[in-house]
């Protein structure tokens, strides 16, 4: 996106919105499982007009897996993620840090916090 505005396409992902993908390739989530199709042009077309699935595979996704997506996902974005209880303290020690910054409960990682993102997410959702 232009710097003052915002991709509302990869904002949707991170978000967690049910959002469908059409043709070869796409994917698609509806708030539990992600569908992928098939890759391959000819495949694709050649299931689609015989009337069979275009879907190559699916994930259904645990209440686990959804809860650390929201959690990684909120961190990447410039909204952030609002943190409760045994989080907010650990958003604390991040502020401490230089990693984070807080707000109304709403933690925001720096350019520092960023380089440990992957880190900082598992620590929050215990993965």
């Amino acid at each position: 996106a232009m710097p003052g505005s915002r991709s509302r396409h990869n904002s949707a992902y991170w978000s967690g919105v049910p959002y469908v993908g059409v043709g070869p390739s796409a994917h698609s989530f509806d708030g539990i499982s992600r569908q992928w199709n098939v890759s391959a042009y000819a495949e694709w077309a050649r299931r689609l007009t015989g009337n069979e699935g275009v879907t190559a595979g699916e994930e259904v996704l645990s209440g686990e897996n959804r809860a650390a997506e929201r959690v990684y996902l909120g961190l990447r974005t410039e909204n952030g993620l609002t943190v409760k209880g045994r989080d907010l303290g650990s958003a604390r020690t991040w502020v401490d840090h230089g990693w984070a910054v807080l707000h109304d409960s709403v933690v925001r990682l720096t350019p520092e916090g960023w380089l440990r993102l992957d880190s900082l997410a598992a620590g929050l959702t215990g993965i």
